[in-house]
């Protein structure tokens, strides 16, 4: 009766909590997504690595208030809970891939800065983002091709534990990646900056004004990315420790205790939360998208902008 007890009112605590993160989640995400799309001023190859990150939180949105929130109790069994269980796991997949394709475009950008539009077109990007999609099926299909069996339609209380625990450490490896080569993009754009600062000297204003507004559009980019990348890691880390953990002690994957379940909600929160800072962070941080976007909301003409964002 406890057990039912429990259930029952951590199951009502998810409900509110997916209910308001994930209609505000749609919401900032459509919003977001919009804005970057009809930019002018944002070169269309960083329109597709971000709106790629984008359109997979919209998704997850779109998932949770339209699948996770349906008034229906179903087993592990039913249909509903195999679609929810999977695609869940592959909208996580995508999100972290999506992570890693921000920051590497950043890394070619960055290394690559004159042969970067020969080399890396945003139709390659594209097709990249896509493949990317094809991958987080192929592993989420390859690490839980026995189903989901138990008592509870839920992440972590169901599936195969060695599967979790593989997804753990992808978060962490992938989250590494992410952050060494940051690490390097900072790196580097301090250099440019350095660079560009010493070739200032003797030359007229109208090129002094050039190259200032150039080193402050590259590190405005590099710090909106190092954004990106911390809340990333906040939000991601703590559920994949929380993953491998559940994967490696807990031998009764399917034991329902209140502790477990509150540790799982506050990680799954901190996990969606994720998804509503991501467009937060670009309508703060893009400042000609959000000024086009207040131009477009005031039905005021368009600000002109060049293509500042390097």
């Amino acid at each position: 009766m406890a057990v039912n007890s429990t259930e029952e009112s951590s199951s009502r605590t998810q409900i509110i909590a997916n209910g308001i993160l994930g209609v505000c989640m749609f919401l900032l995400n459509v919003i977001s997504l919009v804005s970057i799309l009809k930019s002018r001023s944002f070169p269309i190859r960083q329109k597709v690595v971000f709106c790629s990150l984008l359109a997979t939180d919209t998704i997850l949105g779109i998932h949770m208030t339209a699948v996770r929130l349906l008034p229906l109790h179903y087993t592990t069994e039913h249909i509903l809970c195999q679609f929810r269980l999977y695609f869940g796991l592959i909208l996580t997949f995508a999100t972290i891939l999506s992570n890693l394709l921000i920051t590497t475009e950043r890394l070619l950008t960055i290394i690559l800065p004159m042969n970067l539009n020969k080399k890396i077109t945003w139709k390659k990007l594209a097709a990249f983002a896509i493949f990317l999609w094809i991958l987080s099926s192929t592993l989420t299909f390859s690490l839980f091709s026995d189903g989901f069996q138990g008592p509870v339609c839920q992440f972590i209380v169901t599936g195969n534990p060695n599967g979790y625990i593989f997804m753990g450490s992808f978060i962490f490896v992938v989250f590494f990646l992410i952050f060494v080569m940051y690490l390097y993009i900072v790196k580097v754009t301090r250099r440019h900056i350095r660079q560009i600062a010493a070739t200032m000297v003797g030359n007229t204003p109208v090129i002094h004004e050039r190259r200032a507004f150039k080193s402050k559009a590259e590190l405005r980019t590099t710090v909106t990315v190092g954004i990106i990348v911390g809340v990333f890691g906040m939000s991601y880390c703590p559920i994949a420790a929380y993953i491998i953990y559940c994967g490696l002690f807990v031998s009764d994957m399917f034991a329902f205790t209140a502790t477990n379940q509150t540790v799982f909600t506050i990680m799954m929160t901190f996990y969606m939360m994720n998804s509503v800072i991501n467009p937060i962070i670009y309508i703060l941080r893009l400042k000609n998208c959000r000024q086009e976007m207040i131009a477009r909301i005031l039905c005021r003409p368009q600000p002109h902008f060049e293509n500042s964002e390097p």
